[in-house]
């Protein structure tokens, strides 16, 4: 469950370097626009000047349609006018000092032109900023992806070492209950007599007591499948088992382990623990077995033992 627990991080850290790749992607094509756009921008800077090029031609104009005025204006007040005289105020002097500046359309709109590629600047150097943050966020991410691998293979070699080593983990722990019956096994046949008075006598052979053992193995072993089995089933899934077999739905553990307890006596027949085949292939059974601990009843401390 840790190993799957930790191969899941691994793949959100993945998802979230593929979102942030995305992101940058996203920032480049933004940065490409924007450099069009200030192409475009000084295109138009270009044609404002052509426009104020224009601008100062048609003032030259103005002024020239100015003086043309003038000069009618002066031939209409000739004295010798047939249209007679007409009456004219006394010309003004020009204004002393500086004339104040004025602003024009022309300029403002340079002007706007000017602040919008401030603006357009600004924001080229912010995307450049952001850009720099995510690339550093990618190499963080890397770097966590490349220590995350280097875990996921080191706990891969761990589990190739304990398999390849034979080791059996169970849940909640227990013990090589098969090895132990052929360490018995093999004592008794060296000793070839009963180690308890009282017990049933006769020599025990060795392939009655390690076709027990395997029996009892397989048995366990077939327990523990059905439990795992049934857990996948829930409440809803167990109940209608139950009604099946005509066992009483309890708590869910206990259900299952009952369950599994009932399809072990339906195809191994009863319980070695109850039965006198145990007693006719050994002479005292003393097993120790705590593979339920923490699955059906939590016992600590199960012992049994086997000796012929």
């Amino acid at each position: 469950m840790y190993l799957q627990q930790e191969i899941m991080d691994l793949r959100k850290q993945v998802t979230h370097k593929q979102v942030n790749e995305d992101a940058i992607f996203a920032l480049k094509q933004e940065i490409s626009e924007m450099k069009q756009s200030i192409l475009m921008k000084g295109d138009l800077e270009k044609e404002v000047a052509g426009l104020r090029k224009e601008v100062s031609s048609l003032r030259g104009q103005n002024e020239q349609a100015t003086i043309e005025t003038n000069q009618w204006k002066d031939e209409a007040l000739r004295p010798g006018n047939k249209r007679g005289s007409v009456t004219v105020n006394t010309p003004e002097g020009p204004g002393r000092g500086t004339p104040k500046p004025q602003w024009t359309d022309n300029v403002r709109e340079a002007d706007k032109w000017r602040e919008e590629y401030r603006n357009l600047r600004n924001l080229h150097q912010l995307a450049n900023v952001e850009a720099e943050a995510l690339k550093k966020k990618r190499s963080e991410a890397e770097m966590k992806r490349m220590e995350a691998e280097q875990q996921v293979k080191k706990l891969e070699e761990k589990m190739s070492k304990l398999t390849a080593s034979g080791v059996k983990t169970r849940l909640g722990g227990g013990t090589n209950l098969k090895e132990r019956l052929e360490e018995v096994a093999l004592r008794s046949a060296h000793k070839g007599v009963k180690a308890t008075p009282g017990r049933f006598g006769g020599k025990a052979s060795v392939a009655e007591v390690s076709n027990t053992a395997t029996e009892v193995n397989d048995r366990e072993e077939f327990i523990e499948g059905e439990k795992k089995k049934l857990r996948l089933l829930r409440k809803a899934g167990l109940e209608p088992l139950c009604k099946e077999e005509g066992i009483k739905m309890g708590r869910v553990e206990e259900t299952i382990c009952e369950l599994a307890e009932y399809r072990a006596k339906l195809r191994f027949g009863t319980s070695l623990r109850e039965g006198a085949a145990a007693k006719e292939a050994c002479s005292f059974v003393d097993v120790e077995d705590d593979s339920s601990k923490g699955t059906c009843d939590g016992e600590n401390g199960d012992e049994r033992s086997v000796e012929l």
